[in-house]
């Protein structure tokens, strides 16, 4: 980390160190991916944890029973954001997801 302080400080840049690290990547996730380790050695990327998450918590939230709406209307309100989350981690490699 103290190469990449003395680094950006020629640039006059700054470091945020509360979301930098020098680790192994197969630890951290960038920008809502992660990645892992397939058979053959083969690294593949994948929707992080936090993502799958929150991907679940809003399709509850709007297919809930307690709406009080007919079903094209829940479909109206879903579709949008499932088409939104599938494009943006449409890169994803795991066939479940």
């Amino acid at each position: 980390m103290a190469v990449l302080r003395k680094l950006y400080s020629k640039l006059h840049l700054v470091v945020n160190e509360a979301k930098s690290a020098v680790a192994s990547v197969f630890g951290r996730k960038f920008l809502g991916y992660s990645l892992w380790v397939a058979k053959g050695a083969v690294v593949k990327r994948r929707v992080a944890d936090k993502p799958m998450v929150t991907f679940k918590q809003r399709v509850r939230q709007l297919t809930r029973r307690s709406g009080g709406r007919s079903m094209p209307e829940v479909v109206q309100r879903l579709r949008p954001y499932v088409l939104g989350w599938k494009a943006y981690f449409g890169l994803s490699q795991t066939p479940r997801v």
